[in-house]
């Protein structure tokens, strides 16, 4: 049994950390992207453009901060429910600079704030 305790409290040490290290991750916006030179890993909060979401064979659509815009490709389907231009989304994947196109693993969609619907409506 006391062969086991040490085991069992480096697991739990290297679970913490790898929780830590996924639970902090920074969100770029998708205008700091431009920045970005090299293909690289990134987790990206932006608004999706309204009318740029396409589904055939994968989910492709096109995420914005007002000021910049990249592509979106995801290998399978997800329900955008905000894709009428108004909500926001947090991607993660490879971002690819030299076509401006980030091939998600994740998907978040982020209920946008009555303050901001309201807003919308107004346009």
């Amino acid at each position: 049994m006391n062969k086991f305790v040490p085991v069992i409290a480096l697991t739990m040490v290297f679970g913490l950390i790898g929780y830590l290290t996924l639970s902090s991750t920074s969100y770029l916006s998708v205008s700091d992207l431009k920045e970005i030179k090299d293909i690289r890993r990134v987790v990206v909060i932006g608004n999706v453009t309204k009318g740029s979401v396409k589904f055939e064979d994968h989910l492709e659509f096109r995420i914005n901060d007002g000021v910049w815009e990249v592509k979106v490709i995801y290998p399978s389907y997800v329900r955008l429910d905000n894709a009428s231009g108004y909500g926001t989304v947090v991607v993660e994947g490879t971002y690819y600079p030299e076509n401006k196109t980030i091939f998600a693993v994740r998907i978040e969609s982020k209920c946008p704030s009555k303050q901001v619907v309201e807003a919308y409506k107004g346009v």
